[in-house]
């Protein structure tokens, strides 16, 4: 007879084998690994769509949503955030309420915090984020 906490265990490590993970062969700054990411939810809510993503370098941020892309300098080190000049592309968008959410968010986030494979960028509206989408 199996005892339930074998079978507790096995169902752990099978859902601990789904989580998102950071690439391997990632660089990693200030426990951010520099790679893209979607999003996932923004303040309280589920982004509605994995159509909004960004990916840091050692001094850029680069982004996209459901219409427009934007580049970010980040003057500060991660995992601090310090946008000195934020440049968006200007498309017609019919998700612009969204996207100007996200925006605004990264225009005034602070840090970002990776852990258990979710990337979490904060500021006043913090957002979560999750590893794939290449940019």
């Amino acid at each position: 007879m199996i005892r339930p906490a074998a079978i507790a265990a096995t169902a752990l490590l099978g859902l601990a084998a789904c989580e998102p993970a950071a690439t391997a062969n990632a660089t990693v700054e200030g426990n951010v690994p520099l790679e893209s990411y979607y999003m996932v939810g923004i303040g309280q809510d589920a982004a509605p769509e994995r159509n909004m993503a960004i990916r840091f370098t050692e001094n850029q941020i680069i982004g996209s949503g459901p219409c427009n892309s934007f580049t970010a300098t980040n003057a500060a080190t991660l995992p601090a955030i310090q946008v000195s000049s934020f440049v968006p592309t200007a498309a017609p968008c019919n998700e612009s309420a969204l996207e100007q959410r996200f925006f605004n968010a990264m225009r005034q986030a602070t840090s970002a915090d990776y852990s258990g494979g979710v990337l979490l960028v904060k500021g006043p509206t913090y957002m979560q984020f999750e590893p794939g989408r290449p940019l």
